[in-house]
């Protein structure tokens, strides 16, 4: 007999059997097994102990290396190990396993990313690294995160700074700073190719080849796929996409104090889009559905020198370049930037200081006759210097940090970003911080000099105009946190972190009385909006993450984030739509478990889940959903792994952006096959 089940029912026993999975042993592995008798495959002998990702050292907080564990600010490593059980092959999709990082797709080649609120296309209020190479743009504020990519196989570490960065950073760095860290050449050397497919993944092909000494190394690697669109229930499926990608690392230690890096990129991207495209002659809008071309190349050096009195210099360099051909813009901008660390210790205090420059000369080339920039050919400066001071209080107990960050740029002037932190390391194993920071996202191009217009009523006809004039001033923020980490000898690790911002100042769109245009023909009836700075808000919120080692072949985490905003238009705005989008946007509620087991036979099963709460002002309920990963160790150099996204539905939604129904997320599977030497 053959039992069938309605799908409803199906939906609820999967939700039901997740929790279940995720805390059942592993088949195979009997319960009352020798943990000291139990063989671990090759891939578990990499898994970091509790102990070591307790004293892992991170960058990003500091641009110079120090314990996590100690660290006075919210830090959160994905870490290779991470990355690789995942088997997760985006940077988006990676940082869903970050606390207080909001992830969501809006359809196969777009996403929307925040932190601690403010969750969006662009993620304004994010500053995104790749290698100590910033990847925001000043043209609309943001990052696209569909064009930033690497070979997911060379990153040693992502650092997730939930919290402002902008005293080492600068500006934009007000919410968090996400750094992409890949591996020094000389521990990828020897070759590797990945190839794999799958219903969305359609199609995807990876190889890197490595050589060289412990001195000298270098890899090369290349990447390409193709990936197919999402659920429409229009059956406009537009978003396919195509990615080619090249690049290069070489490391040198050219002596026992100097190391040298050299690394590029270049891609190529065909990505599909849709918009609703506006022209005033004759008034009208149609919706499109084309392809966008994208297109980056990038070259970044750094030279480390440790001086014989234990202080260290460093200088990094990197050239950018982007061509972006969107449906209704283009853009070509050139970035050139040169940045410089110097650290000094003593007895009682840690000085480090630094300075860099940035000149980032862009054109624009309008493509329609409403999306304009004025002038088309514009270059955008920064210019900044910071001092930072750790100070001993009690050794290897209780750090003070004090510091700041002054800098200038085209748009704003100049700007100051202080901030205080105190670290309470009573014991080895408990941690209590506290931090106040002050930072600012400083314009960009969108409000000064920006000009959009879009067909509201064809029988007028009237067209509603976004303005960007220059009158933008910076958004404003200060925040405080207080966080607490402890860990537990050889078997768990927690950390908590609350915090509290104000932010002022933030970007709000006011409308000016109606106006009547007659060039070019013919007439029509314009409703200005202009770009001010008119709304208020409030952030509040916490984030706990957990680890554990209940078996030497079972390994579980998770973590938890809650956010409340609370926006309201100043006294003399008249926007009536920032504030309801600003409390919309971002879930308030985020859950992530993870439950992975390492089998005898060289065999691992990884299971995700994850509950994110409603985007009511995008119209996406809240969602459950779950990944699982199958991996094989076929023979020494060759693995098989199997993946499952979204598997407790056939599709669900999470966020808006085009035009048209909501884009359903599909459940997706694919497999891969990896070879290394």
């Amino acid at each position: 007999m053959r039992l069938s089940l309605h799908p409803a029912r199906r939906r609820a026993c999967a939700l039901w059997m997740l929790p279940i999975l995720l805390l059942m042993p592993a088949r195979g592995v009997e319960p009352g097994a020798d943990p000291q008798g139990d063989q671990p495959s090759p891939a578990a002998l990499k898994t970091l102990s509790i102990e070591q990702l307790a004293q892992l050292e991170v960058t990003t907080v500091a641009k110079e290396r120090r314990p996590a564990f100690r660290t006075p600010a919210a830090v959160f490593v994905i870490t290779r190990e991470d990355i690789r059980r995942s088997g997760i092959n985006n940077l988006p999709n990676l940082l869903r396993l970050a606390p207080g990082v909001e992830v969501a797709q809006i359809d196969s080649v777009k996403w929307a990313i925040g932190i601690r609120g403010f969750q969006g296309r662009l993620s304004r209020a994010v500053l995104v690294l790749i290698d100590g190479r910033t990847v925001y743009t000043p043209l609309f504020a943001g990052v696209y995160w569909e064009v930033q990519d690497t070979l997911i196989e060379d990153i040693e570490r992502i650092e997730v700074v939930r919290g402002p960065g902008g005293t080492v950073w600068g500006s934009n760095a007000v919410n968090g700073v996400i750094n992409i860290i890949t591996r020094n050449a000389k521990d990828t050397r020897g070759a590797l190719i990945t190839a794999g497919g799958g219903n969305v993944e359609q199609g995807t092909l990876k190889w890197r080849y490595g050589a060289g000494s412990d001195k000298l190394a270098f890899r090369v690697f290349g990447k390409g796929y193709t990936r197919g669109p999402q659920f429409h229930s229009d059956g406009r499926n537009f978003d396919d996409s195509r990615r080619g990608h090249l690049g290069f690392r070489l490391d040198w230690d050219t002596s026992e104090r100097d190391a040298v890096t050299l690394q590029g990129d270049a891609y190529g991207m065909i990505a599909g889009q849709n918009l609703n495209i506006s022209t005033f002659s004759p008034p009208a809008f149609s919706r499109l559905d084309a392809n966008a071309y994208l297109y980056g190349q990038n070259l970044l050096g750094g030279w480390r020198r440790t001086l014989r009195s234990g202080s260290s210099i460093e200088v990094r360099a990197f050239f950018d370049r982007t061509d972006r051909q969107d449906l209704n813009f283009r853009e070509v901008r050139n970035t050139y930037d040169v940045d410089l660390v110097y650290r000094i210790p003593t007895a009682r205090h840690i000085f480090t200081w630094g300075g860099g420059a940035r000149v980032s000369p862009a054109r624009f080339f309008q493509v329609v006759e409403t999306v304009n920039f004025i002038p088309h050919e514009q270059t955008y400066n920064l210019f900044s210097g910071f001092l930072e001071d750790e100070i001993a209080l009690i050794p290897d107990r209780l750090a003070f940090t004090v510091g700041a960050k002054l800098e200038h740029n085209s748009f704003s002037g100049f700007e100051i970003q202080p901030s205080g932190q105190l670290a309470w390391t009573p014991n080895e194993r408990n941690t209590i911080w506290a931090a106040i920071t002050r930072a600012v996202r400083t314009p960009s191009r969108v409000e000064d000099g920006f000009s959009f217009s879009a067909l509201a009523e064809p029988s007028i006809p009237l067209y509603l105009r976004l303005v960007g004039d220059g009158e933008f001033t910076p958004e404003q923020f200060l925040g405080t946190e207080l966080g607490y980490r402890r860990y537990f000898a050889r078997s768990g690790f927690i950390s908590v972190a609350t915090f509290y911002n104000w932010h002022d100042d933030l970007l709000s769109v006011e409308s000016r009385p109606f106006m009547a245009e007659t060039s070019p023909p013919p007439p029509r009836l314009v409703l200005p909006l202009l770009l001010r700075n008119g709304v208020q808000a409030r952030t509040g919120g916490a984030e706990v993450a957990t680890l554990w080692d209940l078996r030497p072949w079972w390994r579980v985490s998770g973590s938890y984030s809650s956010l409340l905003l609370n926006a309201r238009n100043k006294p003399f705005s008249n926007d009536a739509s920032t504030v309801r989008q600003l409390e919309g946007d971002t879930p308030i509620h985020k859950v992530v478990a993870v439950s992975s087991f390492t089998l005898p036979g060289n065999g691992e099963i990884d299971l995700f889940f994850r509950h994110v709460s409603a985007v009511p002002n995008q119209r996406v309920p809240a969602y459950s959903t779950g990944d699982a990963r199958f991996g094989w160790r076929l023979t020494p150099r060759l693995e098989l792994s199997i993946v499952g996204r979204n598997l407790l539905q056939p599709y669900h939604f999470e966020y808006g952006g085009n035009p048209g129904p909501l884009v359903g997320i599909r459940r997706a599977v694919f497999g891969r096959l990896t070879w290394s030497e």
